[in-house]
């Protein structure tokens, strides 16, 4: 995504407005003008991600880089489910073997010596699983904004020069 934008004639007033009337027919989801930009919504699986768009001229040429962002406010979100769930998950676990089966230790602590092993070690690869899924759904989504911006201002889709 860093390494894409799009050239086009229009200044960045006239981009603005396409962008602007784009997002009131609802073809561009999250829309928010920003200083010298734009901010979009790109889908993600379970985190979004803002689709950063900064609008440059130089050269009698105008320009549209993008960047992908992730939502600040869902991760949070998710790290304090997982913290807030893991122990009662113990003390219900814990409740429900012993009444099910007549065998089973009536210590808790010996529950979570097993529970807490299992529901916590996996976390670390949950949450990059997580976070890979949603970035490659949020490039693609990303891509079909882009495509939509690049046909709405009559512009061509090119690789962003390295020093931008």
């Amino acid at each position: 995504m860093e390494q894409t934008c799009i050239l086009t004639p229009l200044p960045p007033a006239k981009i603005e407005e396409k962008l602007l009337a784009m997002s009131q027919r609802g073809k561009l989801p999250g829309f928010e003008r920003v200083p010298d930009g734009f901010v979009a919504l790109a889908y993600g699986w379970v985190y979004d991600f803002d689709l950063v768009g900064a609008i440059s001229s130089s050269n009698g040429s105008n320009r549209i880089g993008f960047s992908l962002r992730v939502k600040p406010k869902m991760p949070w979100i998710i790290a304090a489910v997982l913290a807030l769930s893991v122990f009662p998950g113990v003390w219900i676990t814990d409740s429900m073997l012993a009444i099910y089966f007549d065998w089973y230790p009536t210590e808790f602590w010996k529950t979570c010596v097993w529970y807490l092993p299992l529901s916590i070690l996996p976390i670390p690869w949950v949450w990059k699983t997580a976070m890979n899924r949603s970035r490659t759904a949020a490039q693609e989504s990303g891509r079909e904004l882009i495509e939509r911006i690049a046909a709405e201002v009559g512009g061509a889709i090119a690789a962003a020069p390295h020093d931008a």
